[in-house]
């Protein structure tokens, strides 16, 4: 059954991202130099509806539901935050934002996978037993005791009204969006955590690719694809040709953001849509890490130089 809602649920979740300010990197700048919180507070509304959405699939199908398994919170996750924070800035976006950003059209992102996937090459042989990220796929733990979904019910089901309510009552396309960006995330995760583009670039590299994890693979195409037909219909694809600087900043940025990934384990789509939704301790304290480690960023190159990513280098983030 995975092998069919995997694709669909990812090329949904490709189609919402096209039209979400769903970028960790555009919501903490606009935090930092415009004061105003309401594209985190959207992010917030997203994890929450994928929490429900992951709740649900637990109580509809226990035993086959998969849910993210503890993590220690020790230096390895912080240094995993910190490089995830580096690295989206210096890309100009984040994992989400960044495919994004290659599914409209700017062919500078084909940098950020190099760099992820050279990453995860280099980082990957330090681990004898293979990456954190894949054991972490691999040992996942089942469905939660009845009182842990209660919980994930009591936390997220407020911030999911609100975002619902304002989707509704003030008729936010970009709301929606990030309604339905939860929602087919958990749906995603909840059927198979392993299909992310990241951790098939993991495979990749590690020679691990074979016809057992074709879903997940899939799914990766067809997120890309999502977004590409999503920015299609709304008039806003359009190829752009890597340039040197910003190609650069993507490939290092990308490495960073890799090896933070590897670290944590997890990049901040996972975090943001399974791990925070799953209850984990790991998941908020690596994304409050990477959001701290940008927001410092931002607030020293607004103080004594140029700002670094994508906006810098004169275009628009990618929110």
């Amino acid at each position: 059954m995975s092998d069919l809602i995997t694709p669909v649920a990812a090329f949904a979740l490709g189609t919402a991202l096209a039209r979400a300010n769903s970028c960790t990197v555009a919501s903490t700048r606009r935090l930092v130099i415009e004061r105003r919180s309401d594209w985190l507070l959207g992010l917030l509304v997203a994890i929450s509806w994928s929490g429900l959405t992951l709740s649900l699939f637990a109580l509809a199908m226990p035993g086959r539901t998969y849910m993210p398994m503890q993590m220690p919170i020790a230096l390895p996750l912080a240094a995993g935050g910190v490089l995830l924070g580096v690295g989206a800035t210096l890309n100009g976006g984040c994992f989400l934002g960044s495919v994004r950003r290659l599914g409209r059209g700017d062919l500078n992102y084909l940098f950020t996978l190099a760099g992820i996937a050279l990453a995860m090459a280099v980082v990957g042989r330090l681990f004898a037993g293979g990456s954190p990220h894949l054991a972490m796929a691999h040992g996942i733990a089942n469905l939660r005791p009845n009182d842990s979904i209660a919980w994930a019910t009591a936390v997220f089901a407020p911030i999911a009204a609100y975002g619902l309510w304002q989707a509704t009552s003030r008729r936010r396309e970009t709301k929606l969006a990030l309604i339905a960006v939860g929602v087919a995330g958990g749906v995603v995760y909840a059927c198979n955590p392993d299909w992310s583009y990241t951790t098939g670039l993991a495979r990749a590299v590690q020679g691990q690719l074979d016809g057992n994890q074709s879903s997940a693979e899939t799914g990766a195409v067809a997120l890309v694809c999502g977004v590409i037909v999503s920015s299609a219909l709304k008039h806003e694809f359009a190829l752009r040709r890597p340039r040197l600087k910003p190609a650069l900043g993507c490939l290092f940025g990308g490495a960073l953001m890799g090896t933070g990934a590897m670290l944590i384990p997890g990049g901040n789509d996972t975090l943001m849509l399974w791990a925070i939704p799953g209850l984990t301790a790991y998941g908020p304290a690596a994304y409050a890490i990477m959001i701290a480690t940008i927001a410092v960023l931002m607030l020293a190159w607004q103080r004594f130089g140029p700002e670094p990513g994508n906006r810098a280098r004169g275009s628009k983030p990618s929110g």
